[in-house]
């Protein structure tokens, strides 16, 4: 069958890459001229693991930064970042415009169906049987960690079910290299030596023997499969060396170049791509980019706004993807789930006790915190996530505190449209050189026994340097997962003062500040070790003590200010080894 004459956006001029490593992994940043950037999921823990071992082995630890050290040995990411890569896009849309927070543009609830096309290469054929797939993606309550099904019907508490068909192999007409032409198959300007060209086969091979596109396959009515997968035979690239990935293809989101008409009614435009080994996390993680409009929740770009890791394991479109060796990925964070309508939320504006209760697979709720001194579309969620079911594998539990600012982009670490509130104050998903993707002291009270969250300081209730009156206090986590909490909001009048008095005092422990503290009722902050202590301590030798990305970044900063840490027309975004970048091909639209 022909392919129809769907018109795509003209090519744009490539704009140079540039490649971060952060806690959740790797990211990549296109400077085209359109603001528009995409990324593909990261790579593997594993492969993250072995380049900062030789990175510790070489004689350039302790000179130059991991970040650095990444870019000098030529690990950079080959793909064009275009909107459509790893974001929620199923169009790509007009350039321009401003990259807020990327909501679902509508709540998604009932059946998705899925169709799943198996290809593999006359240098690479398919060994797996299609009955593996039909059981890791659709099976119910029957997988031994739990199938796709299984994972979409619990976070969603019975209100997604996702199922499908799964077809072939289908035998590709080309060898494998033809398709990642060295490139990992993510350079779009490389057509038809690209994976997108690759699915365009994969779809007209299935065509040719005769597989039925049904219109059930269409979720939102607007004449393109919602969720097309093509599962490759070989591995994916995020999971292969350095010297390897270029000859594999990098699991991703993507879109056809030239789009297959498969029924009257029904074109093939976006797809997903996983190797013949993909487990839950990835294939969940990209649904949730095809199905339901999710990006990638860390920042996939690399400049002069920072750098950072996002909602790092604690949330399926980031790191979470590979929780449980990426067989039992993390839910998705509570804003995921509010805006589909898949649990409840009370709004809170005055002072009171609260209680709220963990996820289960038939309930879930959040508390949603509204100051008078926030923006429009801000506020705080407070949910409460233990470690059982999908959440098993999570780093820790307690109250999760998530800063929400729907007007912002995901892709600023000083300000992004969702940020977690780190309980420990270390503020390890922030930082460029700590590969944290969280840990037990994020949650409150948490592993360090943190029950009081106050309006003040770098881990507080405020955006920005404004105050936003409101204080969590003694706040308790049970075994059963039921947070407890009194939440006080100040007058305005006095979070005005405090405010006030702490912009009058100099600096740490003058006696304006110390009002400003007793007035907000926060402890006095530790004071700042001497910046002679600083330096001497950032100066530290290789071989010092360190133990962890952390230590080591704290010391080869040398005494200078941490940066923050943290597709697109056409470049694909990967698949959440990453984050696949949930931890493979990602990138996140607006807050892929």
């Amino acid at each position: 069958m022909a392919r129809a004459a769907v018109s795509m956006r003209p090519k744009t001029r490539e704009a140079p890459m540039r490649l971060r490593v952060s806690s959740s992994g790797w990211t990549c940043r296109c400077q085209a001229g359109d603001g528009r950037f995409a990324c593909r999921v990261p790579p593997s823990p594993d492969v993250m693991t072995s380049i900062f071992m030789e990175y510790r082995r070489s004689d350039r630890y302790g000179t130059v930064s991991f970040n650095q050290y990444l870019e000098e040995i030529g690990f950079v990411d080959p793909s064009v970042g275009l909107v459509g890569m790893d974001d929620g896009a199923q169009f790509a849309p007009a350039p321009g415009g401003p990259l807020r927070l990327a909501l679902p543009s509508q709540p998604v609830q009932g059946s998705i169906e899925v169709k799943v096309l198996l290809v593999d290469f006359p240098d690479r054929p398919g060994l797996i049987p299609k009955a593996h797939y039909e059981g890791l993606l659709f099976s119910r309550d029957t997988y031994p960690t739990g199938s796709m099904r299984d994972y979409y019907a619990e976070v969603s508490t019975g209100k997604v079910d996702v199922s499908g068909t799964v077809e072939g192999w289908f035998r590709m007409p080309q060898p494998y290299s033809y398709y990642t032409n060295g490139e990992s198959g993510t350079k779009w300007d490389s057509y038809p030596h690209n994976a997108p060209r690759l699915a365009e086969d994969a779809v007209q091979a299935a065509l040719a023997a005769n597989v039925t596109f049904s219109s059930g396959l269409d979720k939102f009515g607007r004449g393109i499969i919602t969720a097309l997968f093509i599962v490759h035979s070989g591995r994916g690239a995020e999971v292969m060396q350095r010297p390897l990935q270029g000859a594999h293809i990098w699991s991703h989101k993507w879109q056809l170049r030239n789009p297959v008409q498969v029924a009257p009614d029904l074109a093939a435009t976006i797809y997903l791509v996983v190797p013949h080994d993909c487990k839950v996390g990835v294939c969940a993680h990209e649904l949730g980019h095809l199905a339901f409009e999710w990006q990638d929740f860390y920042d996939p770009n690399y400049g002069v706004d920072g750098q950072w890791s996002g909602s790092g394991r604690w949330d399926l479109m980031a790191g979470g993807s590979y929780n449980g060796d990426g067989a039992r990925p993390a839910h998705p964070a509570a804003l995921h789930k509010l805006k589909h309508g898949w649990i409840t939320s009370r709004t809170v504006t005055s002072s009171q006790k609260l209680t709220i209760r963990p996820h289960t697979p038939t309930s879930g709720e959040v508390v949603k915190l509204v100051s008078p001194r926030f923006e429009p579309r801000q506020y705080l969620l407070l949910e409460s996530r233990r470690r059982t079911g999908f959440d098993h594998d999570l780093p820790g539990e307690g109250l999760l505190v998530w800063k929400v600012d729907e007007p912002r982009e995901m892709t600023s670490a000083k300000s992004p449209g969702m940020s977690l509130v780190q309980a420990d104050g270390r503020n390890d998903l922030d930082r460029p050189d700590d590969w944290k993707q969280g840990d037990e002291g994020d949650p409150f009270p948490g592993a360090e026994g943190h029950n009081v969250l106050g309006d003040g300081g770098s881990t507080s209730t405020s955006f920005g340097t404004r105050r936003s009156g409101i204080t969590l206090k003694n706040i308790k986590f049970d075994a059963d997962g039921v947070v407890t909490l009194k939440v006080e909001f100040a007058a305005a009048g006095a979070a005005h003062a405090a405010e006030a008095a702490a912009d009058d005092g100099a600096a740490e422990g003058t006696p304006a500040k110390q009002r400003a503290v007793q007035k907000s009722g926060r402890k006095a902050a530790p004071k700042a070790a001497p910046r002679s202590t600083r330096k001497a301590t950032a100066k530290a030798a290789p071989g010092s003590g360190a133990k962890s990305p952390s230590e080591f970044a704290a010391k080869a900063a040398k005494g200078k200010p941490r940066r923050v840490a943290a597709v697109a027309r056409a470049a694909p975004r990967k698949v959440n080894a990453k984050h696949h970048k949930s931890a493979g091909a990602k990138r996140s639209r607006r807050v892929t």
